[in-house]
């Protein structure tokens, strides 16, 4: 069996990821291929991987697009490929939209995916024409990730040109439900009738269900694909209800009948991530170690600049101000892309500003700082920063760096994870891989792989006020314990360590739910 993996990011390449999508791009392949599966991946080049990468030019293609015919190069990447893993970046200029290597670009509130939507778009019409050309009998299985790669099962479906390529097994995994790729059916060069002018196609199964003169690629994959897989059992049972956000449940977000439908056509599975356990973990670092390693990662990312940020130097400070102070936790540490899935609750209001500023006050009372590594919303980093500069005992890194992050995981006593949703999470199996329980809301992937008071403190509640109150009692129960009880906290570090979640379990289910 030979399977074509279709994504935006991947971290087998450097640079290759934004989220947690990267990292499964990263893993399925690998594990995919010690059950004999071989593997070929494809995302965009973003005209930097090629270039970044020693790599060899298989082919140069013109693909019909817009009213005429745009050229894309296919590139093989030697250095990351392997006997049964192949990968690939396809490279045009239409694939940078930003910066090079750039692989999303926020076109803002009034005009969302505009950019983004015309390089998938391109890049799903180049993948169908290598599988009718340079591709054709290659493959057995097209897995396609997330909005990005959902312009190909419409191509397939309903261009003439492409309509060899149905033949091939159709999977699509949703990793993220709540970016959908929404852009207008007309009347704009960010369009489906601007791409593709003379496609003509079924309506009702590819627009969105609240914008009528919108195509929701999201929502056409979901009704064209033979299989549609999410991230993990509950996500996939929440996802098949309305979300009613009033109420703090976000669920199928407009697109749960489709789901319900493809579930009653047996269409529907979920299937929980893994995480890869050959990994070796760096050793602890001292309080002082931990900290100088910080500052030369804040210094990192601000390099030469003369203008540094705000959020960067506060940290700087916050670093030298902790590295004179005794220390003996606990230590709460949260990594992660920071979007209102992720934080929103700590950014509910209160009484002394946001219920982060209430948690940074309930840490004080036991002596207990946090780290919180991570970027993305501007708005939401300018908050945060706003509540470090508020309360000693919160640091704020703001960009990302794999190895501090990995040191995190180690250094950390308790991981804090209060996504609003989550359809599977990575980040609490790493913060469990390394021995560390975690504080999470009881929904999705992080319902499915942390057992509350066996390796952490699950939250819930069917309003946000509620699900707030919940939180702060666990935050509480969990200081206390990491304080009071040490027996009982240690105990929970070993349950923590000693989780499994397995990929080759996935790989398995993966092969006989999906593929075959």
């Amino acid at each position: 069996m030979k399977v074509l993996m279709v994504a935006s990011e991947n971290d087998a390449l450097k640079n290759g990821k934004v989220g947690g999508i990267g990292d499964v791009i990263r893993d399925i392949p690998k594990f995919l291929s010690e059950q004999d599966v071989e593997v070929d991946v494809v995302t965009p080049g973003y005209q930097y991987h090629a270039m970044a990468n020693p790599s060899r030019l298989v082919t140069s293609i013109d693909v019909p697009f817009r009213n005429g015919f745009e050229k894309v190069e296919l590139y093989y990447l030697e250095q990351q490929s392997s006997a049964k893993i192949g990968q690939y970046v396809l490279e045009s200029k239409l694939f940078c939209q930003g910066s090079p290597g750039q692989i999303y670009v926020d076109d803002g509130a009034d005009n969302p995916f505009y950019s983004d939507a015309n390089k998938f778009a391109l890049f799903c019409a180049s993948v169908c024409e290598l599988l009718i050309g340079e591709w054709k009998d290659r493959f057995q299985v097209l897995h396609l990730h997330d909005w990005h790669s959902a312009f190909i099962p419409i191509l397939s479906r309903y261009a003439p040109r492409y309509q060899s390529i149905e033949a091939l097994r159709s999977v699509y995994s949703i990793h993220n439900l709540g970016i959908q790729g929404i852009r207008p059916l007309t009347e704009t060069e960010s369009s489906l009738q601007a791409w593709f002018p003379t496609l003509q196609y079924d309506k009702s199964l590819l627009v969105d269900p609240r914008y009528d003169n919108c195509i929701n690629p999201t929502r056409a994959a979901i009704n064209l694909a033979d299989m549609v897989h999410v991230v993990s059992p509950t996500y996939r049972l929440e996802v098949m209800k309305a979300s009613a956000p009033e109420h703090g449940f976000i669920g199928g977000e407009g697109l749960e009948q489709d789901l319900q439908k493809a579930d009653q056509q047996g269409r529907f599975v979920g299937i929980l991530n893994g995480c890869d356990y050959s990994v070796e973990s760096p050793l602890m670092l001292s309080n002082k170690e931990l900290l100088a390693l910080i500052c030369r990662q804040i210094r990192g990312l601000h390099g030469s600049d003369n203008f540094i940020k705000a959020s960067h130097f506060v940290a700087e400070q916050r670093c030298q101000s902790w590295a004179e102070q005794a220390f003996s936790g606990p230590m709460l540490i949260s990594v992660g892309r920071l979007t209102e899935q992720k934080v929103r609750l700590i950014f509910e209001t209160s009484e002394r500003g946001y219920v982060l500023d209430d948690i940074m006050h309930q840490l004080a009372q036991y002596k207990g700082r946090m780290i919180i590594l991570g970027s993305g919303d501007k708005s939401l980093e300018r908050k945060i920063t706003q509540v470090m500069q508020r309360h000693e005992n919160l640091l704020f890194i703001n960009g990302f760096c794999a190895g501090l992050a990995e040191q995190l995981y180690v250094n950390g006593d308790i991981f804090f994870m209060p996504s609003s949703f989550e359809p599977c999470g990575i980040s609490q199996m790493l913060a469990m891989r390394a021995a560390m329980p975690v504080i999470a809301h009881q929904i999705g992937g992080l319902n499915d792989t942390i057992s509350h008071m066996h390796t952490g403190f699950l939250f819930s509640g069917d309003s946000i006020n509620a699900q707030v109150f919940d939180l702060m009692d666990k935050i509480e129960l969990a200081v206390e314990m990491y304080q009071q009880d040490k027996a009982a906290f240690a105990k929970m570090c070993v349950n923590a360590k000693a989780e499994r979640f397995l990929w080759q379990t996935c790989i398995t289910a993966y092969i006989e739910q999906l593929y075959r």
